[in-house]
């Protein structure tokens, strides 16, 4: 009897192939990108590099969410496999095998078909391993080396980890196999879904947690707040995606019966709507599943891509100069001392120096223009508000414009907030009069400004004499004045990054001639930049990988989707031929249904990012993502490709479900 089940075994995948075949595709690409991950992220030239240690980490990270999501593909696919094939199964079972000698074949079956999954997977990966990991060096922006990346460690990990998974789906078989007997295993197939109950309460239920969650991803106001309350509302979001899909679409189309207007009893309408009612609990999760995955794609491939075409814009902003140079107790006749000194004794050729002074406060509210700052005593806080202020004269300096203010005359540039009145301003005690309203941000590339980063909302401010106003204010409220110089070399960028050191031991030794509690700081902004391209390179490449996961999960779900459908709707649409439907009607009822079924949980993906979009772009102006227009641009430029690659799916899934309906 062993023998013959090892033979049904054999003779069953090469029967059932057409079952088979997406999940061997889905398997070997899972293995495949599974063994990528794993070895970039055990990967030992990846400590080498720039950003080494922030790529490791998220890395890491995604180790886990696409070992988490490759599993949860593997045993959806499984599922949908041993669902169609109940009905063979229970025929089994009349013939004279018992629930041991079927348990027996499937785990045969499984054996057979995760080995050569394996093989064809670990090959794949093997093969692209080393294309990807220099693929990461591009888009980190270092040198793309082929260097050879098999690691026995890797090949042992993934091997042992998809083991473990095809060992838990034998236990999830052979349960499905318990509980049922040959009578049901025959019916299973073909039998319609349980009517969920309760639907007006999950109806309720679902628009409750969907309207929390979209209010909760719409009223943070800070980048600290939005990553917190981040993976809540995503959390309030699924729930009621869920709920929507299980109980309100069903109420909707019920709605639509009784609606005289729809004319439901119309041969279309009504089958389109009678089907999907028929088995909408399974319609809903597939459909939920599909709309949660799309998003997850939008999300992941919008962030990634954001990060890394506003890394340019972050460097500019965070090392604005080649060389940069602050401190603490210094002025700056100081700063101006420690960057002539280091250009003569390093011999360098400056195109550009710059010292600046500027004032940092942070705002504590704003009720109309009145803005009131933290008291000096206030211990360390991030406001929603903070002003930067300069003199004209800086000003002048970085733009080489000139606003002839008076002593009591402000020009402003805004950001994140709008000042209800045009005119005045009063910071503290000190009211202002607002003569220019500056439409571009004069800071960006003169001046380092990483608050932009933690802080929603900004105001540049422009002053004749900064001391007259703030000095005053120095003693009572957090009112910080600061200096910060800057040059500019004309200097290629690999050599620029070789006076890391020097200048390190320049500041070193010139703060030993310093009192105590006084220092400088600064930087080659060439390392630092590429320590950034690193890490946003990283991130982005991640991303990527991410995005192709999820939208692995999501072809598969919509594939079998429709093959199941297509399959349970062949046998009903005979049925309705036969009692006079002709084929035109035919066809507009199965188009109208795929519409439905397809793009309902697009419009819902669309609908959860517009409602993300404002805590995502908080989230990513703590990662850099500082222009506001190019973010905007990116992220529909990603919805532009989704959607594009949704329909493609849509056209050859849609052409499988006719040719079965068709049969």
């Amino acid at each position: 009897m062993i023998r013959l089940t090892g033979k049904l075994a054999l003779s069953n995948l090469v029967k059932n192939r057409k079952l088979y075949y997406p999940f061997a595709l889905a398997t070997c690409l899972a293995v495949a990108i599974s063994y990528i991950f794993f070895s970039l992220t055990f990967n030992p030239h990846l400590a080498e590099m720039a950003g080494a240690s922030a790529v490791s980490m998220v890395l890491a990270l995604g180790l886990i969410i696409v070992s988490i999501t490759t599993s949860i593909i593997v045993f959806y696919a499984n599922s949908f496999v041993i669902k169609n094939r109940s009905k063979e199964l229970g025929l089994y079972s009349m013939l004279g095998l018992n629930r041991f000698h079927l348990f027996i074949m499937m785990i045969i079956e499984l054996i057979v078909f995760g080995l050569v999954t394996l093989i064809i997977g670990l090959g794949l990966g093997l093969l692209f391993d080393q294309l990807i990991y220099a693929l990461l060096l591009k888009i980190m922006d270092l040198k793309v080396v082929l260097t050879s990346t098999f690691q026995p460690l890797v090949l042992f990990l993934v091997t042992f980890f998809y083991g473990f998974v095809f060992f838990f789906l034998m236990i999830k078989n052979g349960l499905y196999l318990r509980k049922l007997d040959a009578l049901q295993l025959v019916k299973e197939k073909n039998s319609g879904e349980k009517k969920s109950r309760f639907l007006g309460l999950q109806t309720i239920l679902g628009l409750a947690s969907l309207i929390y969650g979209y209010y909760l991803a719409s009223g943070v106001t800070s980048p600290i707040a939005a990553i917190l309350v981040f993976f809540v509302a995503v959390l309030f979001v699924i729930l009621g995606t869920y709920l929507l899909f299980n109980a309100g679409i069903t109420k909707f189309l019920h709605f639509l019966q009784k609606r005289k207007t729809y004319y439901y009893y119309q041969p279309n309408n009504m089958i389109s709507v009678s089907n999907l009612i028929f088995r909408m609990k399974k319609n809903a999760v597939g459909l939920a599943t599909i709309t949660i995955l799309s998003t997850m794609v939008l999300v992941t491939l919008s962030g990634g891509a954001n990060i890394y075409a506003g890394g340019e814009y972050m460097q500019n902003a965070m090392f604005p100069h080649d060389i940069s140079l602050q401190g603490k107790g210094v002025n700056g006749q100081q700063i101006d001392q420690v960057l002539t000194e280091f250009a003569q004794e390093q011999n360098l050729s400056v195109t550009k120096k710059a010292v600046y002074q500027y004032y940092t406060m942070g705002v504590k509210s704003l009720n109309d223009n009145q803005l009131d700052l933290y008291p000096s005593t206030q211990k360390a806080v991030a406001p929603n508000i903070y002003i930067l202020a300069v003199s004209e004269a800086v000003y002048q300096d970085m733009t080489g414009k000139s606003l002839n203010l008076e002593e009591n005359e402000v020009a402003i540039f805004q950001q994140g907030l709008k000042l209800k009145d045009q005119e005045t301003m009063t910071i503290a005690d000190q009211t202002l009069k607002i003569k220019k309203v500056l439409k571009e941000d004069f800071i960006y590339g003169h001046l380092p400004d990483q608050m932009n980063m933690i802080v929603p909302g900004k105001i540049y401010m422009v002053v004749k004499d900064p001391s007259k106003i703030f000095a005053g204010l120095m003693g009572k409220y957090a009112v910080n004045s600061n200096y910060y110089g800057g040059l500019n070399l004309d200097l290629p960028k690999d050599q620029q990054s070789k006076l890391r050191d020097a200048y390190q031991e320049k500041l070193s030794a010139y703060n030993t001639t310093l009192p105590e509690n006084h220092a400088v700081y600064g930087s080659v902004s060439t390392s630092d930049k590429q320590e950034i391209k690193g890490m946003l390179g990283g991130m982005f490449f991640i991303g990527i990988f991410l995005s192709v996961v999820f939208m692995l999960g999501t072809v598969l779900i919509i594939y079998y989707k429709q093959i199941s459908e297509g399959y349970e709707d062949r046998d009903r649409f005979v049925i309705l031929q036969k009692v006079g439907l002709d084929e035109k009607q035919i066809k507009q009822t199965i188009r109208r249904q795929i519409l439905i079924v397809f793009f309902l949980p697009l419009a819902f993906a669309f609908i959860h990012l517009a409602f993300a979009y404002h805590m995502l772009s908080l989230i990513l102006s703590a990662l850099g993502v500082l222009n506001a227009s190019l973010m905007l641009a990116v992220t529909l430029g990603v919805c532009a490709i989704f959607f594009i690659s949704y329909i493609i799916v849509f056209a050859i899934t849609s052409r499988s479900y006719r040719k079965i309906i068709s049969m």
